[in-house]
């Protein structure tokens, strides 16, 4: 027997149970382990079950989102008037920013349950339900009748699924297929999955022209080499020039101007103050969304700029090399952090733990898979009692030393993404309750999640993926394995590489080919086969390289099954298949 909502057995257990866990704090054994940990979660969070209105707010209904999804929604609503069943449209945060219903049965029911515009369904607000679990998990759900502990939606079932922007690996909103209890769930689950994957295609042709005409505008106001940013709030490009000038805060105050330039469907040239350049703004494109041309002019001249470093960096001083503007806004960006928690997050393989050991000198090192003991050995460390096994990080120039808090000694917690349910939710308020300094790395798909920056607020530092930072090969190179030398053909074919394992990769890499060449410099011959053949491919697209390695991170956290990656991203089976020909990763 199981606790099916389509079965009268599956929804009798699924009751019993729910009023089991309200009234008594207890699941079943045999309970669904994703379904117990929502409403765990739920009940850490306060939710007030017998709520009679969801919370809502101000939403921007008229997005480049909205926009481009309404007409595909509007026909699919259409074609549920038969099931009387309706269609809902969030945001990233889990708002609604529309609704659509084309017959009086499904739009009274969606009044019923207060899903309107700006309606605020995230975990915290209403607990599970097909839009939060969704954008939760990143994966296709169904959630129906007393799967929710919300009282208001006890006869109501909610297909939804991801939908993902051409440029991002995490969904920018979620659709829902909503409808009275006794629909055909797997009609609704089927319909939602064809939507979203349709304003997904309307969003990558939409995004396709906006890319062109900011290349352009970028290529057209740095023709001379100056120190310029072209930013619509989702894309972001970057002279070298700009880069060395640009700390991280700047990115984002910029990434700001962008958005309040796409909410508002216009720019004004105006002039912005930082703290080492003035920036003028003006408009990138004609275009509905024309983001912002930013151009930077520097207060230092160039040769007062470009002085000698007179005492090692935080970076360099830990062995951590590399000269790029990327890297050198990271180390600028880790000092800012001083004295603040950190958490840092980005691919697998990036160096995040080596950053945070550069941050925090002497510092006890956990990692969130060690089971079971990980969390009472986290309470320990956070209290000052010496831990038996944990490790020690590398003592280096670091920005944050023990006495940043006025207490104890230094903690690094790796994988922290890897914890769920109870754990990460106990550890999370660990982390809060500390008075140690804190740094702790996020890995899986990099997108945090919204509850733990609700209960620990962490300072969020992205570290970049090797990809995008190949200027600095030769350098890592050579700390990673003395004596390293490529030669120019190597460079090239290295630069153009993907490196799906980052720094971790390239240390493999390096380390088999400067065996074979014997003291000799690593040449194309010494590298890889495989290497050589990714790194030969034409050259993709930034969107291709998006997906590329959004398929990636996907077969990679499902072990190799396709069926699950697929899944994941919320394809068939037979289009994985085709994009695993098209990107040579078959």
């Amino acid at each position: 027997m199981g606790y099916e909502i389509d079965t009268t057995d599956g929804l009798h257990r699924l009751r019993t149970a729910r009023e089991a866990f309200l009234s008594e704090r207890r699941l079943p054994e045999d309970f669904p382990e994703w379904l117990g940990s929502a409403w765990r979660r739920a009940r850490f969070l306060g939710l007030d079950v017998s709520l009679e209105r969801v919370p809502s707010g101000q939403v921007d209904d008229g997005s480049a989102l909205v926009r481009t999804a309404a007409p595909v929604l509007q026909q699919v609503a259409t074609s549920l008037s038969g099931l009387h069943a309706a269609v809902v449209l969030s945001d990233e945060r889990a708002r609604i920013v529309g609704a659509w219903a084309s017959d009086t049965l499904s739009r009274g029911h969606l009044d019923g349950i207060g899903s309107q515009a700006g309606a605020d369904l995230s975990e915290r607000s209403t607990g599970a339900n097909g839009i939060s679990h969704v954008l939760l998990t990143r994966r296709p759900a169904v959630i129906g009748g007393p799967e929710h502990l919300l009282e208001l939606y006890q006869e109501t079932v909610c297909a939804g699924a991801p939908v993902h922007g051409p440029r991002s690996s995490t969904p920018v909103g979620a659709i829902a297929v909503v409808g009275r209890l006794d629909a055909p769930s797997p009609v609704l689950q089927a319909l939602a999955a064809t939507a979203a994957a349709s304003v997904e295609r309307e969003l990558l042709h939409a995004a396709t022209g906006q890319e062109r005409r900011l290349l352009e505008a970028f290529l057209t106001a740095g023709r001379d080499g100056a120190p310029v940013a072209v930013l619509d709030g989702r894309t972001r490009l970057v002279s070298d020039a700009a880069a060395a000038l640009l700390e991280h805060a700047d990115l984002e105050l910029l990434e700001a101007q962008a958005h309040a330039a796409a909410r508002e469907g216009r720019v004004s040239e105006t002039r912005l103050s930082l703290d080492r350049v003035e920036v003028t703004m003006s408009p990138a494109t004609t275009a509905d969304n024309p983001g912002i041309v930013a151009t930077l002019h520097p207060r230092t001249a160039p040769a007062q700029r470009r002085h000698r470093r007179t005492a090692p960096s935080l970076f360099a001083s830990a062995g951590l090399a590399g000269e790029s503007p990327l890297w050198r806004s990271l180390e600028r960006s880790l000092s800012r952090a001083a004295g603040r928690p950190l958490l840092l997050t980005g691919e697998p393989g990036v160096g995040k733990t080596a950053i945070a050991r550069a941050a925090l000198r002497g510092a006890t090192v956990l990692d969130a898979v060690d089971e079971p003991e990980f969390v009472s050995g986290l309470g320990e460390a956070l209290a000052g009692t010496p831990l038996e096994g944990a490790t020690e990080g590398a003592t280096g120039a670091g920005t944050t030393g023990e006495t940043a808090h006025g207490a104890g000694r230094p903690v690094v917690v790796r994988r922290l993404d890897r914890l769920t349910g109870l754990r990460a939710t106990r550890a999370w308020e660990l982390l809060a309750g500390a008075r140690t300094p804190i740094a702790a790395t996020w890995t899986r798909g990099e997108e945090v999640a919204p509850e733990l920056r609700r209960v620990w607020a962490p300072y969020e530092l992205p570290v970049p993926a090797l990809r995008a930072r190949t200027e600095d090969l030769p350098d890592i190179a050579a700390a990673l394995v003395p004596g390293t030398r490529l030669s120019l053909a190597a460079r090239t074919l290295l630069a153009r590489y993907d490196w799906p394992g980052n720094v971790t990769e390239l240390h493999a890499v390096v380390r088999c080919a400067a065996a074979a060449a014997a003291g000799a410099p690593i040449a194309p011959d010494h590298l890889p086969p495989a290497l050589r053949a990714a790194a030969s491919r034409p050259h993709l697209s930034e969107l291709e390289r998006a997906e590329r390695s959004a398929i990636v991170e996907a077969l990679r956290s499902t072990d190799g099954n396709r069926s699950r990656a697929a899944a994941l991203l919320g394809i068939g089976r037979a289009t994985l298949y085709r994009k695993l020909r098209h990107y040579r990763l078959d």
